[in-house]
């Protein structure tokens, strides 16, 4: 009996020939050697966080879990190789123990590295880009069945595109990571009503490392994040208090609220007003990633969109009328961020100083109504979606939205001219 795959937000399922996890290099090469010869389509996955179809196929499944360790360090020059199969939250442990850490994260580190690098996985601030930009290296097996690698100093210009590869070059084996000395961040979690959010954003972006804000739809409040570098010594606080509010209360309850409020959505927005409070604040001193990352086990399904900086605020606005004209309230908050311009042809923030607006439905609501409204509004503001997750967008749309999509399509002509690593999805939004 065929294995049928499904993503984290139950949204995306396939019944591929098979869903295999190799053990060595070797075997990577022959799963690509047998699936050329039987014209089968080859999609490598890994923690199956997306929310597009961009895994999907009835071809064959890679997962990388065996590459999943540490292959040098340099600690020196603060770098590091690991098994492209490792999963963030491993490797953060891992760097810890090393004394060092990434630049900046998302809010999740349930991905593995090579997923959350092939689809453009991000933070928030703005003088600071996205995971893939700390990659220096990478080891790839090529839709011939080779071995390639890439680096700064060897075919930087692979490396360049390859660094947000949606998985359409071949399986990435390992990757070699700029990082930084280990830092603690004081994280500032305030309470507050949208007005002062909104009053407060440019001005807080601007002064402090990483900052963020999520808005609470249908009431006036919204919760700012605040994250800053510091010298001070973790001070974690309770362990019960942060159990208690990261568990029983941003998943456990939440997500019994979403499974109520599935058939009684009306009550929502007065749930929100009744138990948050604004003034409250929350402040919290630990391990960068400890501050950066949260544990999501509520399941949902996301849009998010890349504007430029100087319309977040404007088109968040706008995304504000549009929530608040549906039939059925929204209940999960949007989200709010920034980032700083890269080089990295494919990144959502290409070229641009960039803000990010992410909407979310719970995993069995209807998405479709909502989710198309905000994107017609972000083709307005040439925004640019994370591919990772929903959007509706063709490659004759992308090209025009990425200056060096040529640059991208000439390497994937390199390294896989017949598309072995295709799939729909990316027949859509590539071309073939």
């Amino acid at each position: 009996m065929k294995q049928k795959w499904t993503n984290w937000g139950k949204n995306q399922s396939a019944v591929p020939k098979g869903i295999i996890s190799p053990s060595s290099e070797d075997e990577i090469i022959d799963l690509i050697g047998r699936g050329v010869a039987n014209r089968w389509k080859i999609r490598p996955v890994g923690s199956s966080h997306s929310f597009s179809p961009i895994c999907v196929t009835d071809g064959l499944i890679i997962q990388l879990n065996a590459f999943n360790r540490i292959l040098n360090v340099d600690r020196e020059q603060l770098q590091i190789t690991v098994g492209a199969g490792i999963t963030l939250a491993d490797l953060n442990t891992e760097l810890e123990n090393l004394g060092m850490a990434l630049p900046n994260l998302g809010d999740i580190d349930s991905q593995t590295l090579a997923g959350a690098i092939a689809t453009g996985t991000h933070g928030t601030g703005h003088k600071y880009s996205s995971i893939s930009a700390a990659v220096i290296g990478l080891r790839i097996a090529t839709g011939d069945g080779s071995i390639l690698e890439t680096s700064i100093s060897q075919d930087p210009d692979i490396l360049k595109s390859a660094r947000v590869g949606l998985g359409a070059l071949g399986i990435v084996i390992s990757v070699t990571l700029q990082c930084v000395k280990s830092f603690n961040l004081k994280g500032v979690e305030l309470t507050t009503s949208l007005n002062d959010v909104l009053e407060r954003f440019d001005a807080e972006d601007m002064r402090s490392d990483f900052v963020e804000f999520y808005w609470y739809p249908h009431t006036e409040i919204a919760e700012l994040k605040i994250n800053n570098r510091t010298s001070d010594p973790p001070n974690n606080g309770s362990r019960v208090a942060r159990f208690l509010n990261d568990e029983v209360i941003r998943n456990v309850a939440f997500d019994c609220l979403n499974r109520y409020w599935r058939y009684f959505p009306q009550y929502a927005p007065g749930t929100f007003n009744r138990t948050l409070k604004i003034g409250s604040t929350q402040t919290r001193i630990a391990p960068s990633y400890k501050i950066f990352c949260s544990k999501r086990r509520v399941k949902f399904v996301e849009m998010e969109y890349a504007i430029p900086r100087e319309s977040l605020l404007e088109a968040f606005r706008e995304v504000r009328k549009i929530t608040e004209s549906l039939d059925t309230p929204v209940t999960f908050p949007i989200e709010v961020r920034s980032l700083g311009a890269d080089d990295i042809p494919l990144s959502p923030s290409f070229g641009r100083a960039t803000g990010f607006i992410a909407v979310h439905v719970y995993k069995t609501g209807d998405h479709r109504k909502y989710f198309d409204q905000v994107e017609n509004l972000m083709r307005e503001y040439n925004g640019r979606p994370h591919w990772g997750k929903m959007h509706n967008l063709s490659y004759e749309d992308l090209s025009l939205l990425y200056p060096e999509w040529e640059k991208f399509m000439m390497v994937r002509r390199r390294l896989d001219p017949d598309g072995h690593f295709s799939n729909a999805y990316l027949e859509r939004v590539l071309g073939y």
